[in-house]
């Protein structure tokens, strides 16, 4: 049972951990995107790598909000069943 419950656990941050290196992902994308953009340096990939972190947690706090209210939704729905 023990290991049961340890898989799922391990699956779960598995999962999440790949939802944040998606947004990470993204999020340096769209630095690059404003660095080719505006011209500026390439440095400016690694100088604003702290600002990369920010967009990219908050993209993964707006991905979760949305998962959340999903999930609240599609509780509400099968229970308004018949």
């Amino acid at each position: 049972m023990w290991l049961l419950k340890h898989f799922r656990r391990s699956r779960t941050r598995r999962r999440e951990g790949l939802i944040f290196l998606l947004c990470f992902t993204a999020a340096y994308a769209l630095n690059v995107i404003g660095i080719i953009k505006h011209g500026t340096p390439a440095t400016e990939l690694v100088t604003q790598l702290h600002v990369v972190l920010v967009v990219s947690l908050v993209l993964y706090a707006a991905i979760v909000m949305l998962r959340i209210l999903y999930y609240i939704i599609s509780r509400l729905w099968m229970r308004k069943g018949p």
